[in-house]
């Protein structure tokens, strides 16, 4: 049977109604300059390299990624495309987070001569959230293990790491204290630690950042096997379990989108950054609780709460005594009311003399 050219009314709408969508497509690929970079990459992923990369290379944490190795250009540029795509709202949470953050965090790392890009970790590790727990028990901003806080290094009290566990508080979530943790093991790791690689002079620390960051994630026993079986000496040609495998392409994947906000369409609202006084070795002389706080410091128990993750939630209280011992404790306060809650807390009893 012959078709008729005639064409019903229906038909010609749903014909023009495709073509304005068409059309509507391209103009937002033109209009769009982060839709043009984003189909420049000739990796065949959606985002590419920003242009001073691709000229310059990048070194990150102060050594060179070797993105002349297309093993190494794809795993870090999967990585980024991972992030804008797959968890594109949580690198808008990381990177505003970090800026928050990095009053605080920075100087702390500089200390130990650790670099700047550490403050990334933190953001893989743990979301920049203080009472983050994973399922295999590592807890706080950085992460550790209830064991590997407890012990610290032997002989080399410089590089101690250790924090408070007990029951009415966990420094792991202290985010001052919990950086200077981090900032010491990472430290540890890459200067201190026994490193025994076959047919090599042992040496100490992986003096190499890479190492290190991937040691952070998988232990530095494992990542020293992982080098002894392969016979390799560096990060990029050693095989290592699959979440090490993405851990360091991830973070410098975070680095370069943070770095290149503009060339990847993010505009990120920084908050407030976060900033606090911190007053060390109170004895109270009763239980303070942080409605005792908030009421002190005309702020509210939520505001006591973020500042002091170090308590655990469902206690919301800093004890007078523990086991019938007198406490010292490490209390943050909003930034300008150290002076205030201090005189609050003699006016009130809670100080012991």
């Amino acid at each position: 049977m012959m078709r008729s050219n005639n064409y019903s009314g229906p038909a010609i709408f749903t014909f023009l109604l495709l073509g304005l969508m068409l059309l509507s497509v391209q103009y937002v690929c033109l209009a769009d300059p982060v839709a043009l970079k984003a189909t420049a990459s000739s990796d065949g992923l959606r985002y590419g390299l920003p242009p001073q990369i691709e000229r310059n290379g990048l070194r990150f944490a102060s050594q060179q990624v070797p993105f002349n190795r297309p093993d190494v250009r794809y795993r870090i540029l999967k990585e980024i495309n991972y992030l804008l795509l797959d968890r594109r709202s949580r690198v808008f949470s990381w990177l505003s987070r970090a800026d928050s953050l990095r009053p605080t965090m920075a100087p702390i790392l500089k200390s130990y001569n650790i670099p700047p890009e550490f403050l990334y970790l933190a953001a893989i590790e743990s979301n920049y959230n203080g009472r983050a727990l994973s399922s295999a028990g590592a807890f706080g901003y950085w992460q550790f293990i209830r064991s590997t806080a407890l012990c610290g290094p032997k002989g080399c009290p410089d590089y101690d790491w250790k924090r408070v566990i007990n029951n009415w508080k966990d420094e792991r979530a202290d985010l001052v204290k919990s950086t200077h943790s981090a900032a010491r093991y990472l430290a540890w790791l890459n200067r201190v630690k026994k490193v025994s690689l076959n047919g090599r002079p042992d040496r100490d620390g992986f003096h190499d950042w890479f190492l290190t960051a991937a040691s952070y994630n998988a232990g530095p026993t494992r990542v020293i096997q992982r080098l002894n079986a392969y016979g390799t000496t560096n990060y990029w040609d050693t095989p290592l379990p699959p979440e090490t495998e993405k851990y360091v392409p991830r973070w410098i994947a975070l680095g370069i989108i943070s770095s290149n906000r503009d060339f990847f369409g993010l505009k990120i609202k920084s908050g407030t950054p976060t900033s606090f006084d911190t007053l060390e070795h109170v004895k109270l002389s009763k239980d303070l609780s942080f409605a005792d706080i908030a009421r002190m410091l005309n702020t509210t128990p939520r505001v006591i709460w973020s500042l002091n993750s170090q308590i655990p939630f469902e206690k919301a209280v800093f004890p007078a005594r523990n086991s019938g011992v007198i406490i010292k404790h490490t209390i943050h306060v909003p930034k300008g009311t150290g002076k205030k809650f201090l005189a609050q807390l003699n006016a009130r009893g809670f100080k012991r003399k």
